[in-house]
């Protein structure tokens, strides 16, 4: 069986479907990752064919995301989504025509839904977050929500399977660079500073986190694409491009960073105490959420005084440790038992 595994947007957008393609490479099935262009070197060094179904640079949507983040989702809708609808689905028919095939999309994938209804392929639709359940709507064929009822908090709609947070096996994921495995050995954990890989001016989040490391006497990590936003750092702060956040973040004291969900998941799974800086699309609704379970709190005026009062909370680290007991079991065995099941 021929699966394509399409998605669209973040670095969080694509590991769970890397995982997910893992498993199903490990059944016996021929995997196809379609998704940007940039992520085509991450998932070639994994082993998997690469389908570019958007190729675009992406236009800064800094001023937008500060200014009115419903218009920051238009663009990413109309520029990113909207465009890769017919790559999309000219990919799937591509390999729909040599065997069996069936496709496990995003529901920002438009061009899947179009491949299902027009040539019949199996389709199931992923939810990444409860809040794009609610954005996108019933989308076609069979329905998954990439996270826990416990997460959800709700009864599931009807029709849609719900699992757990998808996340790599250890095996697919790169090692820590050997100066940041160096710098972890040198102290005490580090605090993660993450702003998003969409955000590309991100100056003034980092260089308030500098301060909070100075004023509070801790080391950082700071994790972000883009070198010019970074001010120079001291020796007891480090800033990669990248890192696998699920090797670095058990390593770590708390992490500051935007709600995103992939980011947010791997927090909970290491049992980190998070600070939230939400701007855009479903990233307010898992803050909310994380507030809620008592594991989070959402970033005021001043990051040294928030961040000094999460890392002082016996109870949110509790909760912390509590959240970090629920994971675990076979969740990648039970997605691709329903996607074999489906095709």
């Amino acid at each position: 069986m021929i699966f394509v595994l399409a998605t669209l947007g973040s670095i969080g957008d694509v590991m769970p479907f890397l995982a997910v393609a893992g498993e199903l490479r490990a059944r016996g099935h021929r995997v196809v990752l379609a998704s940007n262009a940039g992520y085509a070197q991450l998932v070639q060094s994994a082993g998997f064919e690469m389908a570019v179904i958007w190729d675009r640079g992406a236009r800064d949507l800094d001023d937008v995301l500060i200014r009115d983040p419903a218009a920051a989702w238009d663009r990413v809708r109309s520029e990113m989504f909207e465009p890769a609808a017919a790559p999309a689905r000219a990919a799937i028919a591509h390999y729909a025509s040599q065997g069996p095939c069936a496709v496990l999309a995003s529901w920002s994938v438009y061009g899947a839904a179009l491949a299902h209804r027009d040539l019949g392929v199996p389709l199931t639709t992923a939810y990444l977050s409860p809040h794009a359940v609610g954005a996108a709507g019933n989308g076609p064929g069979q329905r998954i929500g990439f996270f826990p009822d416990w997460f959800w908090a709700a009864e599931p709609p009807p029709g849609m399977a719900m699992t757990d947070f998808p996340m790599p096996d250890d095996a697919q994921l790169p090692p820590l660079p050997p100066d940041l495995e160096a710098f972890l050995a040198m102290g005490p954990p580090p605090v993660l500073f993450i702003p998003g890989s969409f955000m590309r001016q991100a100056g003034d989040f980092f260089a308030a986190a500098l301060k909070a490391c100075e004023r509070l006497g801790l080391r950082g990590v700071f994790l972000s694409p883009y070198q010019d936003q970074i001010p120079v750092l001291p020796p007891t702060v480090r800033h990669y491009r990248y890192v696998s956040l699920q090797r670095l973040a058990p390593r770590a004291a708390a992490i500051v960073h935007h709600g995103g969900i992939g980011t947010a998941a791997q927090a909970m799974r290491a049992g980190l105490p998070q600070l939230l800086s939400p701007v855009f699309f479903d990233q307010f609704d898992n803050a909310a959420r994380l507030e809620k379970l008592g594991v989070g709190r959402r970033l005021g005026a001043d990051m040294a005084d928030d961040l000094a009062a999460v890392l002082a909370s016996a109870g949110m680290r509790e909760n912390c440790v509590r959240l970090r007991g629920r994971f675990g079991g076979n969740t990648i065995g039970a997605i691709c038992a329903l996607l074999e099941k489906r095709a």
